[in-house]
């Protein structure tokens, strides 16, 4: 196993077993003694330590630092047990330095540092350029919901549309099979380790995705499923693709949990009209009295998933319309930085600013800007009397909006 996963097994087994936060992470980004988007094992919080008395840390820090160093042999040990479940299960580790790394997770917050996955990790890479679309439902649908779900998978996936769901019985199986008896990648995302088969019933279509499409997951190797997990693992199922598609949901299922990570990442949400006098169908028929998308044909679908993808394309070249389109320029923040001006910067930060007032290190660690870089740049937007500090934080002036 090569030093660079053994790095990032160290990384996981450490916020797995002493349970390290964002909030801490933040602090130890903002203050400098992390770098924001890098992976620190044992040897970082060791050295962290050492300098801990200099940095004013919060309590809760000093204590979490305490906790990390504490546990360094079971950390160790969890990491002999994740290699040695990587090696003869044949995973493999990724993270946002591979290639393989999917393009959309680079645009939001909140995505995985590390994930695992078996299979072809090269079908992630490709939906940069071909796209993607979650297909969810009901995992005790009726005929009419399992008829359209093999219908779109099939149909899409002969269009090249990688098919991603997340392995539960009913729609979720239906539209992984369908998408591989027509020889279309499909893409797994599971709620537990990577060598956890759940539900087991499915453990036929879990060996045929792991050898004609992939399965992923954030968390590692060994991990059983347990039921807080779900939510996470959805979020990352509509966060893959372009568009999702609601098959059959109840009022209260995870489902819905998708659907509504799926708007908030603005992504296009599409629901097939279903019997109002079946309480399986009703959440899905809730969805589209709040607005989403009746889904009716396989072109319109197709369409918007194609406008995803040739937004892409223009982010990947550098281009952004007239320097000042501020959603494109955030996107192009987080995946290719140093394409960005200084002016440009600028207005991803008062951007950043408007959202809410926000202090030197909260921008920090949000935009991932060095310190010494933000801080100049915050003091010419003061100069420029675009910014104002008010009590500590960054607020717009009128001349800054």
């Amino acid at each position: 196993m090569q030093e660079r996963d053994i790095k990032l097994l160290e990384n996981t087994a450490i916020r797995f077993v002493t349970r390290l936060d964002y909030y801490v992470m933040r602090e130890l980004i903002s203050s400098g003694f992390v770098q924001k988007d890098s992976y620190p094992v044992m040897e970082d919080f060791l050295r962290i330590k050492k300098e801990a008395s200099q940095a004013g840390f919060t309590e809760k820090t000093l204590s979490k630092l305490d906790d990390i160093i504490s546990s360094r042999s079971k950390v160790m040990d969890t990491v002999e047990k994740y290699a040695d479940i990587i090696e003869k299960q044949r995973i493999s580790v990724l993270c946002k330095e591979d290639r393989d790394y999917p393009f959309s997770w680079k645009e939001l917050s909140g995505m995985p540092p590390v994930f695992f996955a078996k299979g072809d990790t090269s079908i992630l890479s490709g939906i940069t350029h071909k796209g993607a679309v979650s297909i969810v439902g009901s995992r005790q649908p009726g005929r009419y919901s399992l008829y359209a779900t093999r219908e779109f998978s099939s149909k899409l996936s002969k269009k090249g549309v990688a098919v991603v769901s997340g392995m539960a019985l009913g729609i979720d199986r239906a539209a992984h099979v369908a998408s591989m008896e027509v020889g279309g990648k499909t893409v797994a995302v599971v709620p537990g380790g990577p060598d956890v088969i759940y539900p087991y019933k499915n453990a036929d279509i879990y060996e045929k995705i792991c050898a004609q499409g992939v399965l992923i997951t954030e968390l590692p190797p060994g991990q059983e499923v347990l039921k807080q997990y779900f939510p996470s693992r959805n979020r990352l199922i509509s966060a893959l693709s372009d568009a999702c598609l609601v098959m059959e949901a109840g009022v209260y299922s995870g489902t819905l949990h998708t659907a509504s990570f799926a708007a908030a990442q603005s992504r296009d949400v599409f629901v097939l009209p279903n019997s109002i006098y079946v309480d399986n169908c009703l959440g899905g028929l809730m969805l589209l009295r709040d607005g989403a998308e009746v889904l009716i044909d396989v072109d319109t679908v197709y369409e918007r998933i194609m406008e995803q993808v040739d937004n892409r394309r223009a982010l990947l070249q550098g281009e952004v319309d007239d320097g000042n389109d501020l959603a494109a320029l955030r996107a192009l923040a987080r995946i290719a930085p140093e394409n960005l001006s200084e002016e440009q910067w600028k207005l991803v930060i008062c951007d950043e600013i408007s959202e809410k007032p926000r202090n030197i290190d909260e921008l920090c660690f949000s935009l991932g800007i060095p310190f010494t870089y933000l801080s100049s740049m915050v003091t010419i937007l003061e100069t420029e009397g675009r910014i104002a500090n008010d009590q500590g934080k960054y607020v717009l002036t009128i001349h800054g909006r």
